[in-house]
């Protein structure tokens, strides 16, 4: 059976140390192995040489197991069938393969030697891009549900091989791979994009290898060890090298130009076996990388957390790694958890009052004596071989920091696994295939000195968020962090609905302190990631797409995949406002339904309910395709009503997600507004868009007004070095969506950044000679409605008209319909006030790498003559001028008199 990433096999731990064997030429019976006698001997040489698994290629009598099971050999079963030839065309030939699968999977299912059955290899890709990658996922999938039909609890794969590693396979027990590469950093490069592929499954490198007559026997040795050794290290659950023995047959024939054995046809050893028993032997890492690892810090914070603690204590204890501490740091709880950390001599305890998650994290430091400070939630459960993965890439690599996956457990509640597969479960967040953008704070690990270098964690995220924070703020220093697919644990996930909605509306408010801090990383209240989010969730995978480019003609080798963004209106109906304005849209028509506007009231009654049903609908596709096969009494006889109940439990926990971190959202506003101006007080550079002044300056923009800043220069700055400036750091802080340039036709605008569909906030720049290289730049900000837009406010203006005259005679429809305007506005004003403040602080940033001081309202250069402003400015001693942040310059379209010089510091005419 499968355990996250790990394979289990009689009740204990299974690291596949495999070699394939065969095919070999048929006997009189057509079965293409050898006789047993010499499966006898063969197989004695491979469990003296540590190999544990055996890859056969075609399905075996029953005695080659039973001597497979003495020597104490698993076996991996291939189920061949004609997957050379268009197989999809014939419809009899699909049935045939469909019912051959079936009887050998109920022949061999029950054999112990039995340890995962492969359900054909290599399809190549030419008959891939005839039948469309489409089709041939949907029998893949056929075929992986026949043998389940058959033997539900015997693992089933499909190896795939480079050229279609496209194929999304996600039913897969284990996902298993045909590689061969020659250069270490490409295979490991490779190896860990197979790793995100395969996601929480097992991912088995399903052959390697070398030609001895191509590289020679000594090369070939040498390749075989590089290719097992690298496989282990980059955390694969086996390898299995290509082949036992040079004896091949193939296409009918004996292939007699290949020798890829690591015995000879004569059952001779060659230096690959030898070499490929001392990779066994050591695996997953050498003693020669064992001595290098450095000391680790383990910290486990905990708040009333006796229900899991003495769980993973018990797993820290099983930990195999050299040199490593536990520190449990008690945030004050008052259950039982102070007495389970006594049953563990090996903890140090570090008491605190309850201070929340951040404060904790940092007490652990503070008590920290290894190089590595690795945090782990006292609900999660590490593997043996945890640390080990989890500190590999800092000996390998330069990371600051290194994130590893958590997965549900297998003996949590059928609800809680519910929860493991809805939206909003921490995930890590990719760049690429090595460095992340995000890990999880529940299995994370960073350099002392990194920690100490940036204080720590902050302590005003006291339940989430705090490791988002961390994370943007150690790449804001230059610094990345590494993933280590193999460093697993195992994490409980909440048992219930009520818990569920309270992690949500937690990471909800987390989202509205970190925005303050890191306002580049938002568009409005939403999170911008620049990396990949990693999870098997459909809800999460449909957010892409890939497209597949095979050469011309399908001439490519290995196809080039690129993944690119979904359409942005398909999530739409899954979020708190399509909700909202869904439910909202109900309730008001419901009481149009009792006045004379009847007919209204049913138009927007069924608009809101459509709403609603596409909500629901979505919530329901993305729950019915995901995967529910290894929960509780899934594959039970009688498991359909089981099954049933997942599902509607998913789609309900898909459809209150949204609105849990809106409420979160809000509560982070409006509950806790102390953390929330702490927040923005730690951001010094953002100025806070609540503040009441802040505001109405940003609003002025929609009456028509423009907001001006100026800045100052010793030195020439042409135009277009702003504009482009400007133009790369709003591209870079992902904070506004879509960006104009002008094409030379626009003259009245140089950028335009978009507000939603309704505005657009037009920019332009200017740029005053006052001689000497000195320069006087001005920047000028309006807001231009869209045709949408005005169309839409022409339409407010007319029935804020009507609304105003109903609420005037006491009409209930009169008083609703203002509260939905009033509502509406208030939205589009906070959209205008947030971008128009991330526009301008950026401005600010710009301005800084120019060296362009800022310029207070009406302050005119040094050296400017106040009745010869075209003069040239000449500096003398004791010129002063006024400072401060940048100016506002308010001026009616087109434009008004430049207000009187500032009093507030002397000016030098």
């Amino acid at each position: 059976m499968t355990v996250g990433k790990l394979l289990r096999y009689r009740g204990k731990r299974l690291l596949v140390k495999g070699s394939s064997y065969g095919t070999f030429a048929p006997d009189r019976n057509g079965w293409q192995f050898p006789s047993i006698d010499q499966v006898r001997r063969d197989f004695t040489m491979m469990a003296e040489a540590g190999i544990n698994t055996v890859r056969l290629y075609t399905p075996p009598p029953e005695a080659l197991l039973d001597e497979a099971a003495r020597q104490g050999l698993c076996a991996m079963v291939g189920l061949p069938w004609s997957q050379h030839i268009a197989f999809l065309d014939d419809r009899s030939a699909r049935r045939r393969v469909r019912n051959d699968i079936e009887r050998e999977v109920r022949r061999l299912a029950d054999h112990e030697a039995v340890l995962l059955f492969a359900v054909g290899n290599e399809v190549p890709a030419s008959i891939v891009r005839w039948h469309g990658r489409r089709r041939v996922e949907r029998f893949l999938g056929d075929l992986y549900r026949s043998a389940k039909s058959v033997a539900p609890d015997r693992l089933v794969t499909y190896v795939n091989y480079p050229p279609t590693d496209y194929l999304d396979l996600p039913f897969l027990d284990v996902v298993a791979f045909n590689v061969y590469l020659h250069e270490e950093h490409s295979l490991r490069a490779y190896i860990a994009r197979l790793q995100h592929i395969a996601g929480s499954r097992p991912l088995l490198l399903a052959e390697a290898g070398a030609d001895a007559f191509r590289e020679g026997e000594d090369g070939q040795a040498a390749l075989t060890a590089m290719q097992l050794r690298a496989a282990f290290e980059e955390g694969v659950c086996g390898a299995v090298a290509f082949a036992w023995s040079d004896e091949w047959w193939r296409g009918g024939q004996q292939i007699e130009d290949w020798a890829f054995g690591l015995v000879d046809r004569e059952r001779r050893p060659k230096p690959a076996l030898n070499a490929a028993a001392r990779v066994f032997s050591d695996a997953p890492f050498g003693a020669a990388q064992r001595r290098i690892w450095p000391k680790v810090s383990v910290v486990v914070c905990v708040y009333n957390g006796a229900v899991t603690l003495d769980g993973c204590l018990s797993a820290l204890g099983q930990v195999q790694y050299p040199d490593f501490e536990v520190i449990v740091v008690d945030d004050g709880s008052t259950d039982d958890s102070r007495a389970i950390i006594a049953r563990h001599p090996r903890v140090t305890l570090v008491a605190q009052k309850n201070r929340g998650l951040s404060s904790a994290r940092n007490a652990g430091l503070s008590v920290a004596s290894g190089e590595i400070v690795a945090y782990l939630d006292c609900d999660a459960r590490p593997e043996p071989e945890w640390l080990s993965y989890l500190v590999q890439p800092f000996n390998t690599s330069d990371v600051a920091g290194v994130g590893g996956p958590s997965v549900v457990p297998r003996d949590d509640p059928w609800f809680a696994q519910c929860v493991a597969r809805a939206p909003g479960a921490p995930s890590h967040v990719q760049f690429d295939d090595r460095i992340a953008e995000h890990v999880p704070g529940c299995n994370m690990a960073f350099r002392r000195g990194v920690l100490l270098a940036l204080d720590g964690f902050n302590p005003i995220f006291a339940r989430a968020g705090d490791d988002v924070d961390f994370c943007w703020r150690l790449q804001a220093r230059g610094w990345e962090i590494g993933f280590a697919p193999g460093a697993l644990v195992w994490h409980h996930h909440r048992s219930s609905l009520s818990a569920y909605w309270r992690q949500q509306v937690g990471y909800g408010e987390s989202e509205t302190w970190l925005r303050p801090r890191h306002p580049a990383k938002f568009a409005g209240h939403r999170a911008i990631w620049a990396g990949h989010i990693y999870s098997p969730l459909p809800f999460v995978r449909a957010m892409r797409r890939s497209i597949v480019n095979a050469g011309v003609w399908g001439s490519a080798v290995f196809p080039s995949v690129y993944r690119i963004d979904g359409h942005p209106l398909a999530h739409l109906p899954h979020s708190a406002r399509w909700q909202i304005v869904s439910i909202g849209a109900v309730v008001a028509g419901l009481r149009l339904l009792l006045t004379p506007w009847r007919t209204l009231g049913i138009a927007i009654v069924a608009a809101g309910a459509a709403g609603l049903a596409t909500t629901v609908v979505k919530c329901a596709a993305y729950a019915f395709a995901t995967d529910i096969e290894s929960m509780p009494g899934a594959r039970r006889p009688g498991g359909a009503a089981r099954r049933l109940l997942y599902r509607l439990v998913l789609t309900g926990l898909h459809f209150v997600q949204p609105l849990a971190r809106l409420y979160g959202r809000a509560r982070g506003y409006l509950v806790r507004p102390r953390i929330l101006r702490q927040a923005f007080r730690q951001a010094t550079d953002t100025p806070m868009p609540l503040r009441p002044r802040d505001v109405l300056r940003f609003a002025r923009l929609l009456t028509g007004e423009s907001l001006q800043s100026s800045f100052w220069s010793e030195r020439h700055i042409g135009v277009d070095t702003v504009l482009a400036k400007l133009e790369d750091w709003l591209r870079l802080s992902r904070s506004v969506d879509v960006i104009e340039i002008d094409d030379g036709w626009r003259s009245h605008r140089d950028l335009s950044v978009a507000i939603g569909h309704l505005v657009w906030l037009d920019l332009q720049a200017l740029v005053e000679d006052h001689g000497g290289g000195r320069s006087l730049i001005r920047v000028a900000m309006r807001a231009r409605p869209t045709r949408l837009g005005g169309f839409l406010a022409g339409a407010c203006v007319m029935a804020a008209v009507t609304a105003a005259f109903n609420v005037f005679t006491g009409s209930d429809v009169g008083s609703a319909t203002a509260a939905l305007l009033a509502a509406a506005s208030l939205v589009a004003l906070w959209r205008v006030v947030c971008t128009a403040s991330a526009v301008h602080t950026t401005l600010d940033k710009v301005a800084a790498e120019l060296q362009m001081t800022p310029m207070s309202s009406g302050v005119r250069p040094m050296g400017a003559a106040a009745d010869a402003p075209d003069a040239a400015p000449s500096a003398r001693s004791g010129d002063t001028v006024a400072t401060g942040p940048v100016g506002l310059a308010w001026a009616k379209v087109p434009g008004r008199r430049p207000p009187k010089p500032s009093t507030t510091a002397p000016v030098t005419k």
